[in-house]
């Protein structure tokens, strides 16, 4: 089976294809595949890791406001279709994957000029814009959410949830998580962590608030991205609580499964994570996302009962020092909220579109030679 996958900018999308194309992999053994994006992107990172061979094509995202910014970006984006036409045509493939972000665009319009089919998926509860525009001529739309937002062809969407990584869906037990982590067994975790780059406003709160942690309350593991791990280390040194500094995380799974409470931001990938594994959460949502998907993300935990929704601009180190307590030391409050955290999740997501995937590539029979 060939297939071309495209999307990133965020490991939000890049998260989902990757859990994807494990359950293909396992499936079919010779599976070959390419990822199309921005050179530089976290998707090229992520194909490598992974195995997929990157190709990659120069797009920009969409300026909000009218300038004459929109016609060179509109020129580059078709440049970046007719590259993409001339890569569906090298590599024949059966189908292309598309999961957002401004980059899968070109991708996903040359292949629907060429008649190749394709998928989309959403992470989020609202829409993006490059799944808006291509989702009219998508053979199958895949959706996180009941209620997303926005105009999609309702007969071919299918709410399947976010696919998660096979690491988060079979986790270690907390204290094996704890012990591999060197952390003590009878005193709470929370885990901060602000995703791949780590996020300023988390780590100026818990940069506050350590010298006034006791030790007893609370151990903290926290990733803060590479720019800030030197002054997080300084902050942690004199801290009297024990905290763990890391600039990334490889293995999130074990972080997670180690923790009693998460305190992040509320990207798609982040959250559907939090559901499988049934982990509260304090989310801080990045108040510059696209079309505020964050808070739309937040919001639902918070009604579900699974999460404290927190403003960024309300993340002080009081503010945050004071939920951390609050619920750190209410152990029947958390199990509740894990509870409900684990009726969003949805772990079979990324074998339902793997499946649907290959349904559709061998229902529509051999690839095309003129594609």
């Amino acid at each position: 089976m060939r297939i071309m996958i495209t999307g990133g900018g965020t490991g939000g999308h890049t998260s989902p294809a990757v859990a994807i194309i494990e359950e293909l992999r396992a499936r079919d053994p010779r599976l070959m595949a390419q990822w199309v994006g921005r050179r530089g992107g976290i998707e090229e990172r992520v194909s490598h890791a992974c195995g997929v061979p990157f190709r990659a094509v120069r797009v920009s995202g969409w300026p909000r406001r009218r300038s004459l910014r929109q016609a060179w970006v509109a020129a580059k984006l078709a440049w970046a279709v007719a590259r993409c036409m001339l890569l569906i045509r090298r590599f024949r493939p059966q189908a292309v994957l598309g999961v957002g972000g401004y980059v899968s665009l070109p991708l996903m319009l040359a292949a629907q000029r060429l008649g190749v089919p394709t998928v989309l998926h959403e992470q989020n509860k609202r829409l993006g814009m490059a799944n808006r525009l291509a989702a009219a001529r998508a053979a199958r739309l895949f959706l996180a959410y009941e209620d997303t937002l926005g105009d999609y062809p309702r007969e071919r969407a299918r709410v399947v949830g976010n696919p998660v990584r096979r690491g988060f869906l079979a986790p270690p037990e907390r204290d094996a998580a704890r012990e591999a982590l060197g952390l003590r067994l009878d005193v709470p975790v929370a885990l901060v962590c602000g995703g791949s780059q780590g996020a300023r406003t988390l780590n100026a709160a818990v940069t506050g608030l350590l010298p006034a942690l006791p030790p007893d309350a609370a151990q903290l593991v926290w990733m803060t991205g590479a720019a800030d791990a030197a002054g997080a280390r300084d902050a942690a040194a004199e801290a009297p609580a024990t905290t763990l500094v890391f600039p990334f995380i490889d293995d999130m799974a074990q972080a997670c499964a180690a923790a009693d409470l998460v305190v992040t931001r509320a990207g798609a990938s982040t959250t559907a994570e939090l559901a499988v594994l049934g982990k509260p959460a304090i989310l801080v949502p990045y108040p510059h996302a696209t079309d505020n998907h964050q808070e739309q993300n937040a919001r639902a935990f918070e009604s579900a009962g699974a999460a404290v929704l927190l403003d960024d601009d309300a993340c002080t180190p009081e503010r945050l020092a004071a939920e951390l307590r609050r619920l750190l030391d209410d152990p029947a409050h958390l199990e509740a909220m894990g509870a409900a955290a684990k009726t969003m999740g949805h772990p079979l997501a990324a074998e339902t579109v793997a499946e649907a995937v290959m349904e559709l590539v061998f229902s529509a029979g051999p690839a095309r030679e003129d594609a």
